[in-house]
């Protein structure tokens, strides 16, 4: 058991001897706790003590949450699920606390600021941590951090190229791999594709890239006329798009996103050119907001993968570290083909 959850322990212990040799004498009543802050919300790394609430006489177990940033759509929604499943009453009473707290960050996709936020949060006593990191590289310090004191770290969707930590989320290569496949079984003879990168560098565009490359392989007859990157952005991608438009023209046959909002630009520009009906488009859809245009048919394929549920993943692994179970190096959701058919099956596991 990690050295914060042992000093918790203890405490526990001593708040219940001193309350056997009072009972004998009056029937206090238990206080709330007063520590941390709001959940889901920056505020809750900045206020607040991490000694309130155990000399309030409750038993509060804290875990911490440091976003990669909070007007992400995708990572949002994981974070709030992450939230509401591990505050339940439910996991209180499962882990044996009176109370467990979830102390939130956003970083704001600043990997300084992230830092600092997960500094701030280990000073509040998290028992530990969860990190959607903003760059791998720059992820090792604040894993660091949670390595000193102790703390157990996971990496949620993204990895750290150094530290001590355990990954929850899902294959980064077997979703560009989805879409090379699908790519391969679907496409007619002889077409040509457009790739949308991720933003350079994150371990997340090398590795859908290359899954997609290797999917579609099989296909001597397609051809990738351009890869360039969409930063993940839905204007950025709808900038290369229009771009891509002036120079192949109707050469172009298929765009693949590395993402649901770069194929959200893409589609626009393609209707703002009139080609929205002759370009197949290949994307993600991790969340409502970027299923819209499977649910119409104006996206044919997309590889689904729920980042709210990802959350939730987060949720189980911490109720598994308070029983003490053994977590494996690596925790994976499963992914599955989106199309207009089970669309409705499938996004109804976000809400």
């Amino acid at each position: 058991m990690k050295k914060r959850m042992v000093k918790r322990l203890l405490a526990m212990l001593t708040v219940s001897v001193l309350c056997v040799g009072m009972l004998a004498g009056c029937g206090g009543k238990k206080e709330e706790s007063t520590g941390g802050g709001d959940s889901g919300s920056e505020a809750s790394a900045e206020e607040g003590g991490s000694d309130d609430a155990e000399k309030s006489g409750d038993y509060v177990y804290r875990v911490g949450f440091a976003n990669i940033d909070n007007a992400d759509n995708c990572c949002y929604p994981a974070m709030q699920k992450f939230v509401e499943y591990v505050e339940s009453d439910e996991f209180a009473k499962s882990v044996g606390a009176d109370k467990v707290e979830a102390l939130t960050a956003d970083s704001a996709k600043d990997i300084e600021k992230q830092t600092t936020n997960v500094e701030t949060l280990l000073s509040k006593g998290v028992d530990m941590m969860f990190i959607i990191g903003v760059d791998t590289q720059g992820n090792t310090t604040a894993v660091k951090a949670c390595n000193e004191e102790g703390v157990p770290v996971f990496m949620v969707g993204t990895e750290a190229s150094g530290g001590e930590w355990k990954f929850i989320g899902f294959d980064e290569k077997a979703l560009g791999l989805g879409q090379g496949k699908w790519c391969a079984e679907n496409l007619p003879e002889n077409a040509n594709i457009c790739y949308l990168q991720g933003t350079p560098g994150r371990e997340a565009t090398l590795l859908r890239e290359e899954g997609f490359m290797e999917g579609i392989s099989s296909r001597d007859d397609l051809t990738v006329l351009s890869s360039q990157t969409g930063e993940f952005e839905t204007a950025t991608a709808m900038q290369v798009t229009e771009d891509w438009i002036q120079t192949y023209g109707d050469k172009i046959d298929c765009i693949v996103g590395a993402d649901g909002k770069m194929i959200v630009g893409a589609v626009e520009a393609l209707k703002a050119a009139g080609m929205s009906d002759d370009v197949t488009t290949v994307g993600v859809v991790s969340v409502e907001d970027d299923g819209y245009l499977v649910k119409n048919g104006e996206q044919k394929y997309a590889i689904f993968v729920s980042w709210p549920s990802i959350g939730t993943l987060c949720g189980e692994i911490a109720e598994k570290v308070y029983k003490g179970e053994e977590i494996e190096e690596r925790t994976n959701i499963e992914m599955s083909d989106m199309t207009q058919d089970n669309y409705e099956e499938l996004i109804a596991t976000t809400r």
